[in-house]
């Protein structure tokens, strides 16, 4: 699930169903996604996983990410990121409080990235609240990039959540990587083919898999 994490003018929910995956069949396989502004320069995005619906017909929770967002300023391209990081199975959940900079927001960088198509969000999570280990920080990347000079259907979009400082057994890799680019194509008004290639560190004996499916956006 590579989210649209921009600010979005209204009501926004995107369904995503991956019936092929590969080589891991037991991954998520349906994704929920919500961008919605607030008011008082607020604004909400979540993300919930369910996996092993077309492998096994029974959907159950794999994870995710509830975040409250505040402005901090008109002028500026900053944000305060409260994040629920929520985890099916016996793995803990988190709360997370960061700081986002919307790049491609920029003044100084606007003409760069429009030049590029591309949007792109930092977000340093600094502290971990609710974690058996308190050291554990967070850095956040999201990008979206469209080919207008090829089609005005596709994209290109992802992020990379890097974790560190977490305690974890010694056949896992420091500062573990979670990450998904999904390349998408607009079928027809609202509906798109999506594939998805996602890494997941926490996951080490199978950390990699492909994802093919589609997705509908709705917009309220």
């Amino acid at each position: 699930m590579a989210a649209d994490q921009g600010t979005p003018p209204k009501l926004a929910v995107d369904l995503n169903w991956y019936p092929y995956l590969s080589p891991v069949e037991n991954d998520a396989d349906i994704s929920i996604v919500i961008n919605a502004p607030l008011p008082r320069r607020f604004s909400y995005f979540s993300f919930m996983n369910f996996s092993s619906l077309s492998h096994s017909g029974t959907a159950s929770f794999d994870r995710s990410e509830q975040n409250l967002r505040w402005s901090i300023s008109e002028n500026l391209p900053l944000d305060l990121n409260l994040q629920a990081l929520l985890v099916g199975g016996d793995a803990s959940d988190a709360l997370q409080l960061g700081i986002g900079w919307r790049a491609s927001d920029t003044t100084a960088l606007k003409n760069f990235f429009g030049r590029l198509n591309l949007r792109y969000r930092l977000t340093l999570h600094f502290k971990r609240f609710t974690s058996a280990d308190d050291s554990v920080w967070q850095m956040e990347h999201f990008f979206r990039l469209t080919f207008p000079g090829i089609s005005d259907r596709l994209y290109l979009s992802g992020f990379v959540d890097q974790t560190f400082d977490i305690d974890l057994p010694d056949t896992f890799r420091n500062n573990p990587i979670v990450a998904e680019v999904q390349l998408g194509f607009r079928i027809y008004d609202r509906l798109y083919a999506v594939t998805e290639f996602r890494n997941n560190d926490f996951r080490p004996s199978e950390s990699q898999n492909l994802a093919v499916g589609v997705e509908y956006k709705f917009r309220w």
